[in-house]
């Protein structure tokens, strides 16, 4: 396995931009193809816009890994919001809706930052404020975990969930997919959850 060294990024412009000139050098010294070299860059400004537009106290581990000729952008998120953020943060909505959790990138964020509450904690937002769980239902890997168990959500089977659905919504998701940048360049995302950390893995084709 070929993996650049892991840099620890809080969402702050200096970290994101360390990550990036790691990026750059681990891209650089893997001699991809050009359009190979961009696909991979443009994921990586993707995830690591993601975690600045995260809200809250946030680190996490960050790196890329190649194996058998497939690239892998990982995440291990290690802090995060609690539910008293969280809930701060919605209550100011008019809507009390997520408004941060838009686009691909933007539920892949609140699937994040639920995760890293305590499942009881995450199905009360959801009853109270609408957070992002039918999104997160529709890709998870397996039957809907119970509190304390592990819980894997795929793009996988979220565009198979979407593909074998109709409607109004399953065609605005299917629309967001297509605009997705990540989406788009990725064969699969999936996210784990497990015991209060959370990782997440980008499988670039």
């Amino acid at each position: 396995m070929k993996k650049m060294s892991e840099i620890r990024i809080n969402g702050g412009d200096e970290s994101t931009e360390e990550a990036l000139n790691a990026v750059d050098k681990y891209i650089r010294s893997r001699a991809l193809e050009n359009k190979k070299a961009i696909h991979l860059r443009l994921v990586c400004e993707e995830t690591l816009g993601m975690v600045r537009a995260m809200t809250g106290d946030f680190e996490a581990l960050f790196w890329i890994e190649e194996e058998n000729g497939e690239f892998r952008v990982r995440l291990q998120a290690e802090t995060i919001m609690d539910k008293g953020k969280k809930e701060a943060l919605l209550s100011v909505s008019t809507s009390h809706e997520n408004a941060a959790a838009k686009g691909f990138m933007g539920k892949i964020s609140d699937i994040i930052q639920n995760g890293l509450l305590s499942f009881d904690e995450s199905a009360k937002l959801q009853q109270e404020y609408g957070v992002g769980y039918d999104f997160m239902s529709m890709g998870l890997m397996g039957e809907y975990p119970a509190a304390g168990v592990p819980m894997m959500w795929s793009l996988e089977n979220y565009r198979g969930t979407i593909q074998d659905s109709e409607g109004e919504e399953m065609e605005d998701a299917s629309d967001e997919l297509e605009k997705s940048i990540v989406a788009s360049l990725a064969k699969d995302v999936i996210v784990g959850v497990k015991n209060d950390h959370v990782d997440l893995t980008i499988i670039c084709k």
